[in-house]
């Protein structure tokens, strides 16, 4: 068993020091050896952060916290690959310190809820999705303005999707509820009942959306593509995904609020 371990995992020397030691030189090296995942997480996550929410550097300090947990806690004789375990440690770590913040100022925080209201309304009368434009002259604000609470209603939600419902250390991951959208493992009967009606209104959702929209959200959450990676595949600029992502992440909340729920009912 030993000598399979030592095969399929990388720097197995390093990991057998520090689990029998936990000394703190086996750890840096340790650290030096997986620093990229840090790197490559923050500069995923900037992608879809608002601007001026949190600079990319200080995700990479979050992300270390994440990192050294995930060292700490990982077993290598279980013969899983570190990467997997490390990101989603790095990426926890990450969104829970934005969660921390009072990341959205209490303008922006008013702005959103109007857009919001104004969202419902204007597609009711409608009978289809506002453009931005409609909702910015409904509102009378600038377009800039529609623009940035559309993206802090959207990064909240991400925030709500990607929240940890649960470890499975013997998977070497935690789980979100993003990811309970497609896993009946490990549930009460009443949490299955929820995630299930939780799946139907996601899937009602999403059949329902412009193709444009739904191609967006499965691209991004379902193939795990990065904005400017979808904004290469449709042939369009980030700036013109990061709003169909906005607008279809609208068009989900409203339809959880049309049926008396939020995000937080599946909590």
């Amino acid at each position: 068993m030993r000598t399979a371990v030592k095969e399929t995992i990388p720097h197995f020397i390093l990991w057998r020091k520090f689990r029998e030691s936990h000394d703190s030189l086996t750890q840096e090296n340790l650290i030096k050896q997986y620093g990229h995942l840090v790197e490559q997480m923050a500069s995923r996550l900037s992608l879809t952060i608002p601007k001026n929410i949190i600079p990319k550097e200080d995700l990479i300090g979050l992300g270390y916290i994440g990192l050294i947990e995930a060292i700490q806690k990982f077993d290598y004789n279980k013969g899983y690959q570190f990467e997997t375990f490390g990101l989603w440690r790095i990426k926890g770590a990450m969104l829970d310190g934005i969660r921390k913040m009072d990341w959205v100022p209490r303008g922006l925080r008013e702005k959103a809820k109007k857009l919001n209201t104004a969202y419902r309304h204007l597609e009711q009368t409608f009978m289809r999705s506002p453009s931005e434009e409609e909702l910015s002259n409904y509102l009378d604000i600038p377009i800039e303005d529609v623009d940035q609470a559309m993206a802090a209603l959207s990064f909240s939600t991400l925030l709500s999707l990607n929240e940890p419902i649960n470890a499975n250390e013997d998977e070497g991951k935690e789980q979100s509820r993003l990811d309970q959208i497609s896993d009946h493992n490990s549930e009460t009967q009443l949490q299955q009942l929820q995630m299930e009606e939780f799946r139907r209104l996601i899937v009602e959702c999403i059949d329902k959306m412009p193709e444009k929209e739904k191609l967006v959200i499965s691209l991004l959450y379902y193939e795990g593509l990065t904005q400017v990676e979808i904004a290469e595949v449709l042939n369009l600029t980030k700036g013109r995904i990061s709003q169909i992502h906005s607008q279809a992440i609208l068009r989900l909340r409203r339809s959880f609020e049309a049926r008396g729920f939020s995000f937080d009912s599946f909590m």
